[in-house]
């Protein structure tokens, strides 16, 4: 690769790019969520010793200061589920957007990655904290700048692929459908630091079938996971978004964001639907955008961009993002055969 356009791919554009991508989302994540009032209905509904039905100062843990922080995120995604356009935004994005846990647990596993990659779970808990689509441009620019888009980079081992999808299974997936099935304000502050949960899971999971006793390579298995949800997603866009291609309306007020806030007259609901569609958008835009890094040449970005034109309004955003994730550890599983011939 010449060393002007390394420079550049993995320099200076993402230093352009992701930083950009922070700057609007602190703009429109946040600041539309001070400019329409939400986070003052949010304080409002965690003010001790309130006797009104919409409080959500409870004693979650019986620490004080821990319930005082974790109120206003249950009366976010309480206020959410009270409003059924937001519950169904989150319905879509639960069952499209796994790959966000999935693909940053598969490179912090990877053998030979960046230190700045082993822990998945500080960004998936700062995902948590200053939103997904905040977080989701600085994992990617880290991502970069610190070489996990080089494809010389190892494999992932038999024991990481299982750990990787018990713990999205049992550290994410069931809390998700609990907080969407049970509606209760303790489940909801439980759920609250879920990649945590997918993390002890991975290590629950490697006590008993340990990296050093299936040290094979586990690209069969990444490689199923990374297939079935692909199925999952495009399955979930498919009957989602499908039904709605001449229902313009329907998705305009569901699924894409406004540039401008919602008036502090209109529900708490209304108002954390606006901040979900932005934080998602983020999120989900900055990942695509960083698929384009996978590619090792000119020919592959154009590929790769064509891919996610294409995917993104068939199979949907989630699926387009497996879709390259797949390809791209095919290409590890080639430089793997390709290494091993030379021995």
């Amino acid at each position: 690769m010449p060393r002007a356009f390394s420079f550049l791919r993995d320099a200076l554009l993402p230093l352009i790019v992701f930083p950009g991508l922070i700057a609007f989302g602190i703009r429109f994540i946040f600041g539309h969520l001070f400019e329409s009032g939400l986070s003052e209905a949010l304080g409002s509904a965690c003010i001790p010793g309130a006797s009104t039905a919409t409080s959500y100062h409870l004693p979650y843990t019986g620490l004080e200061a821990v319930d005082a922080a974790l109120c206003p995120f249950v009366a976010f995604f309480h206020a959410a589920l009270d409003e059924p356009d937001a519950v169904a935004l989150l319905t879509y994005f639960i069952g499209t957007a796994g790959s966000l846990i999935v693909i940053p647990a598969v490179e912090g596993w990877r053998a030979g990655r960046s230190a700045f990659l082993a822990y998945p779970v500080i960004f998936g808990l700062l995902s948590q904290v200053i939103s997904i689509g905040i977080t989701f441009p600085i994992y990617w620019l880290v991502f970069i700048l610190s070489g996990g888009a080089n494809m010389t980079r190892g494999k992932i081992s038999q024991a990481h692929a299982e750990a990787i999808m018990f713990g999205a299974i049992a550290g994410a997936t069931i809390p998700s459908v609990g907080l969407l099935a049970l509606r209760d304000p303790v489940v909801t502050a439980i759920w609250q630091p879920y990649p945590a949960y997918v993390s002890l899971a991975q290590s629950a999971h490697l006590a008993f079938r340990s990296a050093s006793k299936r040290s094979e390579s586990g690209y069969k298995t990444t490689q199923f996971m990374y297939i079935g949800m692909l199925i999952l997603c495009s399955s979930t866009h498919i009957a989602t978004i499908w039904p709605l291609f001449t229902d313009f309306d329907t998705i305009r007020r569901v699924y894409i964001p406004s540039v401008v806030a919602p008036a502090p007259s209109v529900s708490a609901g209304v108002r954390v639907l606006h901040f979900l569609k932005w934080d998602m958008g983020f999120g989900l835009a900055s990942s695509i955008i960083a698929t384009l890094w996978f590619a090792r040449n000119l020919k592959e970005v154009i590929a790769l961009a064509a891919w996610n034109v294409i995917a993104i309004p068939v199979i949907g955003p989630g699926a387009a993002l497996i879709g390259a994730a797949l390809w791209r550890e095919s290409k590890f599983q080639d430089t793997s055969d390709v290494k091993i011939k030379k021995k």
